[in-house]
């Protein structure tokens, strides 16, 4: 969803410090919005789930842990029945939708085997309807797009 197409409210934006203890504000706010345009509870579970990988990821891989960066996270409603958050921060250029990224983690046999990384894009893709990442001037941009059920 192009972002020329969006109306963004101040009230619809979030910004968080570059550490973890952060991601509690996520649910709140996302709530708060869930409420606003009528979400359902399947729907507000993966926003909510997209943005705190999302976030997560900038924190832990993109500004590598280090305190004192922001990152915001932004809502708009494109269309009627329709959100679209999107996550921007200052870290190095990443692309986390590029093909290159996107190799098979291989399956664990063992939970003793499951290791972190790699899953991320592939939770984005199936629970958003939508995905884009733009690289912005000193910054990144992911765009995660939900259709709402009329």
């Amino acid at each position: 969803m192009p972002a020329e197409s969006t109306t963004l409210l101040p009230a619809h934006r979030l910004t968080l410090r570059s550490q973890l203890g952060d991601l509690a504000l996520l649910w709140p706010w996302v709530e708060a919005l869930a409420g606003k345009y009528s979400v359902p509870a399947e729907t507000t579970f993966a926003i909510h789930l997209c943005l705190e990988e999302a976030v997560s990821n900038v924190i832990r891989h993109g500004y590598r842990g280090l305190p004192n960066h922001t990152l915001t996270v932004g809502c708009a409603s494109p269309a009627e029945r329709a959100l679209e958050f999107t996550v921007e921060d200052q870290a190095p250029p990443f692309d986390p939708l590029a093909d290159s990224d996107l190799a098979e983690v291989p399956a664990a046999s063992s939970i003793d085997e499951l290791r972190p990384g790699g899953r991320g894009v592939r939770l984005l893709r199936t629970f958003a309807g939508a995905l884009a990442y733009e690289r912005t001037e000193g910054g990144n941009r992911l765009t995660i797009g939900f259709e709402l059920p009329k």
